[in-house]
């Protein structure tokens, strides 16, 4: 896990484009959830490995997570999930890329009505996507929360025939992170 981490901060250095040790905020061990209402069984599964980083002088924000950490209460379904729907061998992570649109002062304590735009990358699908949530700020710490839908053909994503009638054609994706401020170590 440590190296996902160590890769995707590597990563995302090249992608912001003011890599400022105190603009950069790092959240790890956030929490994401899928849910879908179906007619024979909901489906819900949930993770703590989303990994997000957030650069509040270029308001550039963006989040990784490994689609084997979701978890469901029945390991068909995750099986299933896996091997068939999101094919995480092939395509092991989910991502978004994009920037916060609004200007917040980052410093000051509140809850702030946020939207992003920017990419997310589902199944190696890349969809340009603009979504809401809100970011509130305590104790220099800054938490944001967000709750959207996919559709589950925007990004490829095939339902076999025979359970096409229980599978819902979207998702509802709930994420929650909470960030620190990035120190960088030196050795």
């Amino acid at each position: 896990m440590k190296k996902v981490i160590l890769l995707f901060i590597t990563l995302i250095g090249f992608y912001f484009d003011n890599l400022n040790a105190q603009s950069i905020y790092l959240a790890t061990g956030g929490n994401g959830k899928f849910f879908s209402k179906t007619i024979i069984e909901n489906i819900d599964a949930k993770t703590k490995s989303l990994t997000s980083v957030l650069n509040i002088t270029s308001k550039e924000i963006a989040f990784t997570v490994p689609l084997r950490t979701f978890k469901f209460k029945s390991s068909l379904m995750e099986e299933h999930f896996n091997e068939k729907y999101v094919e995480s061998e092939k395509y092991p992570n989910s991502t978004f890329k994009g920037k916060i649109n609004e200007t917040i002062d980052w410093t000051k304590d509140g809850v702030y009505d946020i939207t992003a735009t920017g990419v997310m990358n589902l199944h190696g699908v890349d969809q340009p996507i603009t979504e809401k949530g809100k970011a509130t700020i305590k104790d220099g710490k800054i938490t944001i929360d967000c709750i959207f839908n996919v559709k589950l053909t925007d990004y490829k994503i095939e339902v076999p025939k025979l359970v096409i009638a229980n599978i819902a054609s979207a998702m509802d994706i709930t994420i929650n992170c909470t960030y620190a401020l990035y120190k960088k170590t030196v050795k």
